[in-house]
């Protein structure tokens, strides 16, 4: 009897997770198994997909964090702009700028803005030094030096961060503590009952076939995933797969692999076997904000990695559950989009 390989879902990052998850779904659909408790076992994997993607999309790619990066990248633009227009007339030679761009730079200095540090606390350096830029004396100063349009828009843009950043508290707040670490458990407990359930059915069922070449079949793809999972922990020996040892992976590989690549960034990939190669050394899943992820048909076991559309990346890099992430984590929620600059 064949048995699907057990993967080591918890190492893998939101957006591979998501990838692996999606593939096996693809293929149970193509498979179009029959009978009422296997029906009920993939619509249950569905409905916990569903809100593992819901989760997941919430903390990581809504329209809102996109409108807030873009009026963040402009407030830091126009900042920017005017801190080196105030530094250009400091010994320019001309009295009257000289003097002006002396007691404006003596506000910059004494905030120190930076534009890459996390969202709110460039917002709260940017409040204070607008409101001592906004006095009368300063804005006279801004204006001798030819810095009041700059001004301006670095106002308006700090102005509209703040503005979606309450918008975006109101998403926010729907979400609970851990909700994509429990959205991910409660898909892989719906995925590891599918299949029990197929390596069940594949002992008893009449005519076992199908689901003996089910199991090949995504065998092939999880495989991938494996080999990732076996390069990063190589070193350290431990066993990478649910029940099965180190030595008993590296026994599989050396029969279902015909091509390893140098080892590549690990996703925290997940065990399989079978008859699928690595192509490219890419790893599924990607990075996390903005990676590629698994491309190819997730149903071949060929080695090609899982496809479908793929979730929007961030950036910023998705942790794995469990450890306190998300955005994007296995394991642990990473930490909201509207956290992170990135």
């Amino acid at each position: 009897m064949s048995k699907f390989l057990r993967p080591v879902k918890q190492k893998l990052k939101n957006a591979q997770h998501f990838s692996l998850i999606e593939a096996f779904v693809t293929v149970l659909q193509e498979a179009a198994f029959t009978g009422t408790k296997i029906e009920q076992l993939i619509a249950s994997l569905i409905t916990c997909f569903t809100e593992e993607n819901r989760c997941y999309m919430q903390a990581r790619a809504s329209e809102i964090i996109k409108r807030r990066d873009e009026a963040d990248k402009l407030r830091d633009k126009y900042y920017t702009k005017l801190h080196a227009l105030v530094r250009l007339w400091l010994n320019s030679g001309n009295t009257e700028l000289e003097a002006a761009s002396e007691e404006l730079i003596k506000v910059f200095k004494l905030y120190k803005v930076n534009t890459q540090a996390q969202i709110d606390e460039q917002t709260g350096q940017l409040d204070n030094l607008i409101d001592d830029l906004s006095t009368p004396e300063m804005l006279a100063r801004i204006e001798t030096i030819g810095g009041t349009w700059l001004f301006d828009q670095m106002s308006d843009a700090n102005a509209e961060v703040k503005a979606i950043r309450l918008e975006q508290g109101v998403e926010v707040s729907e979400k609970v503590a851990g909700a994509l670490e429990k959205a991910r458990k409660a898909t892989d407990e719906a995925y590891d009952n599918v299949v029990a359930m197929i390596e069940a059915l594949s002992l008893t069922a009449d005519d076992p076939t199908a689901y003996e070449a089910f199991i090949i079949r995504w065998n092939g793809t999880l495989k991938i995933y494996q080999d990732m999972l076996d390069r990063k922990s190589a070193s350290g020996g431990s066993a990478t797969t649910d029940g099965q040892s180190q030595n008993n992976q590296g026994n599989q590989n050396n029969q279902n692999t015909t091509n390893t690549t140098t080892d590549p960034e690990t996703p925290g990939g997940d065990s399989s076997t079978g008859t699928g190669t690595e192509t490219g050394g890419e790893e599924p899943g990607g990075e996390e904000p903005g990676g590629e992820e698994p491309g190819g048909d997730p149903s071949t076991g060929s080695g090609t990695e899982p496809g479908g559309d793929n979730p929007p990346s961030d950036p910023t890099d998705p942790e794995t559950p469990g450890d306190g992430d998300d955005n994007d984590g296995g394991g642990g929620n990473t930490a909201p989009d509207g956290l992170d600059k990135d």
